[in-house]
């Protein structure tokens, strides 16, 4: 496996590369760059007066929380946050009609011994499609400011296609769209099931740092997860996921090694277009008949 640098290469040679593990970072995208700079803003009027990688140092965890909890989905379903989205994909060479991308998730990780659930929750060493993601998503992650080797993200590439004790038969996608709803009120212990490596311990690991204005791709089942954050700073990263449609009806993408979760977060997906849906009578051709009481898209209550 290798790390590409601006590869040169059709859509089509790009996604097979990454279905077979290897990472890409792009860092010649106008609108990433765009991006970062509307996160940054918005990061820095939620804390103002206060530097926003500092702010971990002036509201206690609750507090944290608090802020966070409502500020997230208003930046998640900003019309302009996903505008710049579609944009980055595009840009990168993929075709809007048959591309569907999911809503841009800003992602909080604070110093050891502050928020770390909930809203800023530390993901242990996990694959996505322990997620119920299909093995046709792609992550796109881009940090805010500048991450660290001591604050970032690492991955387990030894393991990419090979089992992994992991606890992913105890998370049903249905049910966690109901835990959700509760999920900023988690501060002092993780409420969710959230599926992880169990003892899990790698020899290697790699970390790819990609800077502001520059995004990493990688595989959804890629075994990957936070790495401990003892640089003393908050790092603030946003993702967001895209499948190829063509793929997801060929049912070609990464392969699954150690996948045994239910439901499937393919719902949760919208055309780069037009922002029309995967037809029903697809999806559950495909990945079968959900139960009658299923919440098969998360909502959150409204205001």
């Amino acid at each position: 496996m290798a790390v590409h640098v601006d590869l040169q290469a059709t859509p089509e040679v790009l996604r097979q590369r990454l279905y077979d593990g290897h990472l890409l970072v792009m860092t010649k995208l106008p609108s990433v760059a765009k991006f970062v700079d509307h996160a940054r803003q918005q990061l820095t009027e939620l804390f103002a007066p206060h530097d926003p990688e500092h702010a971990h140092e002036h509201f206690e965890p609750a507090a944290m929380a608090a802020l966070l909890g409502p500020w997230k989905p208003r930046f998640i379903h900003d019309e302009r946050s996903k505008k710049l989205v579609r944009n980055i994909i595009e840009e990168a060479g993929f075709t809007a009609e048959e591309t569907h991308f999911d809503v841009p998730k800003p992602r909080t990780s604070f110093p050891v011994g502050h928020l770390t659930t909930g809203v800023a929750f530390a993901f242990p060493w996990h694959r996505d499609v322990w997620y119920s993601a299909p093995n046709q998503q792609l992550n796109w992650w881009l940090p805010i400011f500048p991450a660290r080797d001591t604050n970032a993200m690492s991955f387990d590439l030894d393991r990419f296609n090979a089992p992994v004790a992991n606890n992913s038969g105890d998370f049903d996608y249905y049910a966690n769209n109901v835990g959700r709803l509760t999920t900023a009120a988690s501060v002092k212990r993780e409420a969710q099931v959230r599926p992880g490596a169990t003892d899990h311990n790698p020899p290697n690991e790699l970390v790819v740092l990609p800077a502001p204005g520059q995004v990493l791709l990688f595989s959804g089942a890629h075994l990957h997860r936070s790495t401990p954050n003892t640089s003393g700073l908050a790092r603030y990263s946003v993702d967001f996921r895209t499948v190829h449609v063509p793929d997801v009806v060929a049912r070609r993408g990464a392969p699954l090694a150690d996948t045994y979760c239910t439901g499937t977060a393919i719902r949760d997906f919208v055309n780069v277009a037009d922002e029309t849906r995967f037809d029903e009578a697809t999806i559950r051709s495909i990945y079968g008949e959900p139960p009658a009481d299923a919440m098969l898209v998360f909502e959150a209550p409204k205001a």
